[in-house]
């Protein structure tokens, strides 16, 4: 049996070459180098170009003069030739089979080359071809060729009289598509040792079989889907939700227009950034939603009988999509999905399509060798990568330990506490946008370690912490982070026999011996209210007194003090953002020394108060800008008449 590839070849001269170079090698062995072998030759050079006589059949020309001569001056025609070959191939008496592989893989000019070379020799005794091709792909090349002038009709006319017995390959069977399928999965898990949970098992199996499968009919189809989930799962393996993988590889490689439309609408599928907001949520809306992605889809050239299976492999990956073609005649707002590492989430996104963990981002398994690291209580190369991701990236970093925590793994809380702790003075906490606060995450990552550790720890934990003047100022935040949550049952990240109050006395009191023993010469100093908002929430009543102390005690002026509460707050996006005034907090001055003594002390000075200058828009936030807006801000609620309690009947 010879086996050709036409189009391994890359002309028709080498091409028809190649042709026979396969016939001949496969006569019988004691004519290899015989009569029925140099007949084929002979044929062979008769149709062949002049300057491809040197490598039929191995032959070698020394002088391609000479050998022109010998092919006039003899019987050279091709009739003869092949009457000669077809006595030798008789004398043989042995039969070959030459199997043609993938026709539908030429060019129009190199199929004709073929077909005319099949017809032309087909009728060598004990020479059978096999011709193996995709009807469909090469009728469609047909059609491009001189001999058939663009006609369907005529290009299948001619292949019938080449093709004398067809053999249709049958449809694989039901059965032959789920073998090959649990094969394929079977060799990904024996590579990295992957197990599937049965709710893997049952969205794999829903959408194989009502989409994937009608569109993996052939082993073909089937081998090269599997082979490129073989090829790159492995590399990911940990990393992202295996069926999630499964499907995106089967849009990459089914619909690759889709799998680029995904990249595109990043942000729009994953509803983040200004795609988080949604505008007019009504039934129109809706079906204006519904319209936009169809044209992507069509942008994308995905056929209108396969838009129904797309969009449902689409809609299992993307809540977005879900909610865009669901009933349109009430609107649906896209949810989460609880699928960890899913590719509807932010943060695993680009591993689908970086067939690996972004150089950027930190992998799962790093994150488990470092929690690995620190409860045992050591510092290697993985929990140095998690610090990095504190100080770099605080808000993913804090996604991932608490996906980690609701899947109900074991974290060391109180050595992963002190970690982040200890680099959170490292976070930059410019806000690039709205969206990204990365000070914040750090908070909410501390409070659930708080909050997961067990409340004795927590409190032992704070009080050992806060105490170093550089990190007090973040767990005493973490701790009233953990107490507002704590105190609301629906964002409770706590158990109920969890004591509130005695890890926030472990933090006041923190709060209460550093500023006891240095405190801040002028309160409109930067930084030197940064934790007292918080203490105040913590331990109104000590902290009022402290900071009531420090004007009684002649420390502060009352005027700075008075500029002291008036908060400030920072501009989202700026490139050198600017911090600007924001209120004045008078419930705080009034709990704090009363609005008729602070009238009365600060008589002339209210009486003075002009507004602030800089700005209209922001105003900057320097001394004298605070102390006048608190000043304004005090005159303003002095001449507004007081409240008449209600008259008697």
């Amino acid at each position: 049996m010879a086996t050709f590839n036409p189009w391994t070849y890359p002309d028709p001269a080498t091409l028809q070459r190649g042709f026979f170079n396969e016939l001949g090698a496969e006569l019988p062995d004691e004519d290899r180098l015989g009569n029925a072998r140099a007949k084929v030759g002979d044929f062979a050079r008769a149709i062949s170009p002049l300057g491809g006589l040197a490598s039929v059949i191995g032959l070698q020309l020394e002088n391609p003069l000479k050998a022109v001569g010998d092919l006039i001056a003899g019987d050279t025609s091709a009739s003869a030739a092949k009457r000669a070959a077809e006595v030798a191939l008789r004398r043989s008496g042995r039969p070959v089979l030459m199997v043609v592989d993938d026709l539908d893989r030429l060019t129009p000019d190199e199929l004709l080359e073929v077909l005319k070379l099949v017809r032309l020799v087909g009728r060598l005794p004990h020479v059978y071809y096999l011709l193996s091709y995709d009807e469909r792909t090469l009728l469609d090349v047909l059609r491009r060729t001189s001999v058939t002038g663009d006609d369907e009709t005529r290009a299948r006319a001619y292949m019938e009289k080449i093709v004398q017995v067809r053999l249709d390959m049958p449809t694989l069977r039901y059965a032959q598509r789920s073998a090959l399928l649990e094969a394929g999965i079977e060799q990904v898990g024996s590579q990295v040792d992957l197990q599937l949970s049965e709710d893997d098992e049952r969205r794999l199996g829903e959408i194989y079989f009502s989409v994937l499968d009608r569109r993996l009919a052939t082993p073909r189809a089937v081998n090269r889907f599997l082979g490129q989930v073989q090829a790159f799962y492995p590399l990911l393996h940990g990393e992202v939700d295996f069926v999630d993988f499964f499907l995106v590889t089967w849009l990459r490689t089914q619909e690759p227009g889709v799998y680029r439309m995904l990249q595109s609408h990043r942000d729009e599928l994953l509803r983040v950034g200004v795609a988080s907001f949604t505008v007019n949520q009504n039934a129109s809306a809706q079906q204006e939603r519904r319209e936009k992605w169809h044209e992507r889809l069509a942008t994308a050239h995905v056929k209108n009988v396969d838009v129904v299976g797309v969009v449902k492999v689409l809609s299992t990956l993307f809540p977005e999509l879900e909610a865009a073609f669901s009933n349109f005649q009430q609107f649906a707002q896209a949810g989460q999905r609880a699928t960890p590492k899913a590719i509807s989430d932010p943060d695993y996104f680009d591993r689908y399509v970086s067939f690996g963990v972004p150089m950027e981002d930190v992998s799962d398994s790093d994150v488990l060798d470092a929690l690995d690291d620190l409860a045992r209580g050591e510092q290697g190369p993985a929990s140095r990568r998690l610090a990095e991701e504190v100080a770099g990236n605080a808000a993913r970093i804090m996604r991932k330990l608490d996906a980690l925590r609701q899947s109900g793994r074991a974290l060391p809380e109180r050595s992963l506490f002190e970690l982040i702790t200890r680099n959170a003075s490292s976070i930059d906490r410019r806000r690039t946008s709205m969206f990204d606060d990365p000070w914040r995450s750090a908070v909410f990552g501390g409070a659930s370690c708080l909050g997961a550790m067990g409340s004795e720890s927590a409190a032992e934990t704070v009080g050992l912490l806060a105490a170093e003047p550089d990190l007090e100022e973040y767990v005493v935040e973490a701790v009233w982070f953990l107490l507002r949550s704590g105190s609301d049952p629906d964002r409770s990240r706590v158990s109920n026999d969890y004591d509130l109050d005695a890890v926030a006395r472990a933090a006041a009191a923190a709060l209460k011996a550093s500023r006891g023993t240095q405190p801040p010469e002028n309160p409109l100093d930067e930084g030197a209210l940064t934790s007292f908002w918080t203490w105040r929430a913590l331990d109104t009543k000590e902290a009022d007194a402290w900071f009531r102390q420090q004007v009684d005690s002649g420390r502060w002026s009352l005027v700075d003090a008075l500029g002291a509460l008036t908060t400030t707050a920072v501009s989202i996006g700026a490139g050198t953002p600017e911090t600007s005034i924001s209120e004045f907090d008078i419930q705080a001055a009034d709990e704090i020394f009363g609005l008729e003594a602070i009238y009365s002390d600060a008589s002339a000075d209210i009486d003075a108060a002009t507004p602030p200058g800089g700005g209209t828009f922001r105003v900057p936030a320097t001394r004298d800008n605070r102390i006048r807006h608190s000043l304004l801000a005090l005159k303003q609620s002095r001449e507004q008449p007081s409240p008449q309690p209600p008259q008697k009947e």
